[in-house]
């Protein structure tokens, strides 16, 4: 694998008989496919296949480095964030009209909280074990005195 014609390909697998590429990619590509790293399956134990798959996708990221593509990547990206936008504020409209119907039918409406579970503390468990051991020895104690006499 020290050669530069198996640059980027790895064996990996069960027996080490499956060819991988490996490869970390510039900042440009790694923005547009949103991976630092690519680490994928050519599916193919022998190594000329192997190479002619790591070409290929090779290619494939020269082309996403490209400036035409990541313009017109930059370009739809723009469009669906402003559509996006766009939709969200549909959506809260909607949902103010919605609130507004529902206000003008009952003529009032309480406005109800959803509390979060939260994790406890450990002085919050050190509090509860210390309310509980005094109430258990005292059960104990009766368990045994009730069993022995």
């Amino acid at each position: 694998m020290s050669t530069n014609n198996d640059k980027y390909l790895v064996l990996r697998g069960k027996n080490k008989d499956i060819y991988f590429i490996q490869k970390r990619v510039s900042k440009k590509v790694s923005s547009i496919i949103g991976k630092d790293f690519i680490k994928k399956s050519l599916e193919t134990s022998d190594i000329n296949v192997a190479r002619a798959k790591r070409d290929e996708i090779l290619k494939e990221l020269l082309t996403y480095e490209s400036s035409e593509y990541s313009n017109e990547f930059a370009k739809l990206d723009k469009n669906s964030i402003n559509t996006l936008n766009k939709t969200t504020l549909t959506e809260k409209t909607r949902i103010q009209t919605e609130i507004d119907d529902v206000k003008t039918v009952e003529g009032s409406y309480s406005t109800f909280k959803i509390n979060e579970l939260e994790i406890p503390t450990k002085e919050s468990i050190i509090k509860t074990i210390d309310a509980f051991i005094p109430i258990s020895l005292v059960i104990i104690t009766l368990l045994i005195t009730y069993l022995v006499g």
